[in-house]
């Protein structure tokens, strides 16, 4: 179906249901007069109240679609009070000629001797009458805009939320890269063998940075083996072979996680630990609960001196918060201390 004729369909659809709107108006005053009079003339109320209803139909579209968007939403509160006021005298004076020289003559002569001159009317009841519709028509628009602009507001934020995340992690994975690449490269002289070793592994995580983490969240486990991947990886470049411990505790069966969220503390400590210390240098723990995922990872370092940090340091931990600010929004604990040349970061995800 082309644009041309969904925007006709559209129109259709709303032409239809002011008309019905108008329809159901006319006809609950129809209906109320039907009830509350004695002998009711109903050709002749249908007749006035259709004749009338021009007027209200009038003052509502202009008050609706002229008034309120041009002037009240703009802001221009003199202009909108001076217009209304007049638009609303015009209304009382149009209506009054449509009861004094048709309505009565036509459906009412019996009362012609009752109404009196032309200028014998009440405005305060006759602006009632006539802006009760305007205001019920007025506050059904407006309710309809505040809904559209509150998913318009919705749509903007899950669009904003999804472009920030995308950035992010376009930022966090050449943040991994580049760190391993540097490794890679100080042992393609060394130790070509396991230079050739480290690019196999480093292209398994590669592709689970290509293929698995396109998604919000992916399973747990995935997300641990590419983490010992990454470890063991990092640990070609090491002395000791069990300078990194790994304790997993608990079922961790079937759940799911945000894809790159340990590694960053994972990476840290590697970039800012001590080497020179006896095994275990890193420990990693990750502990599933029923109501939580718990993940842990204590390094040491050298308190006499600050951690340098070049240019590119601190993104992946940055990035981190901000995505767990954007993905667990009340839902997490991350706490980082620094104490006796421990350094430990401590995350708590919620899952219920």
């Amino acid at each position: 179906m082309s644009i041309t004729s969904n925007n006709l369909q559209f129109k259709g659809s709303r032409l239809i249901s002011h008309f019905l709107f108008w329809i159901a108006y006319i006809l609950f005053f129809f209906f109320q007069a039907a009830l509350f009079k004695e002998q009711p003339n109903y050709m002749a109320n249908l007749g006035s109240l259709t004749l009338t209803a021009t007027v209200d139909i009038a003052a509502t579209y202009f008050t609706v679609y002229f008034l309120l968007p041009k002037f009240l939403f703009t802001k221009k509160y003199i202009q909108f009070s001076i217009l209304f006021l007049l638009s609303a005298a015009a209304a009382i004076i149009f209506q009054r000629v449509l009861m004094y020289y048709i309505s009565y003559p036509v459906f009412y002569p019996q009362f012609l001797e009752k109404t009196g001159n032309f200028w014998q009317i009440n405005p305060f009841y006759t602006f009632f009458n006539i802006y009760t519709v305007v205001g019920l028509f007025a506050s059904i628009k407006l309710l309809k805009y505040w809904y559209q602009n509150q998913q318009l507001k919705t749509e903007l934020e899950d669009k904003n939320k999804t472009s920030e995340l995308a950035l992010l992690r376009s930022q966090l994975n050449p943040h991994f890269l580049f760190n391993t690449l540097n490794n890679i490269d100080s042992l393609i002289i060394t130790n070509p063998e396991k230079a050739s070793d480290a690019i196999i592994k480093l292209s398994d995580i590669m592709r689970f940075m290509l293929y698995d983490t396109t998604t919000d969240e992916v399973p747990l486990i995935k997300e641990v083996n590419y983490l010992k991947s990454y470890i063991s990886l990092q640990g070609m470049r090491l002395k000791e072979p069990d300078f990194v411990k790994i304790t997993i505790e608990g079922n961790c069966q079937g759940r799911t996680i945000a894809p790159m969220l340990f590694i960053p503390f994972v990476e840290n400590a590697f970039k800012h630990g001590l080497k020179n210390i006896p095994s275990p240098g890193i420990e990693v723990n990750l502990t599933c609960l029923i109501d939580s995922i718990n993940f842990e990872v204590i390094n040491y370092i050298d308190e006499s001196r600050e951690m340098n940090k070049d240019d590119t340091s601190g993104i992946g931990l940055i990035n981190t918060k901000r995505r767990l600010e954007l993905l667990y929004p009340e839902r997490h604990e991350l706490g980082i201390t620094k104490e006796n040349g421990n350094y430990k970061s401590i995350l708590r995800i919620y899952t219920a």
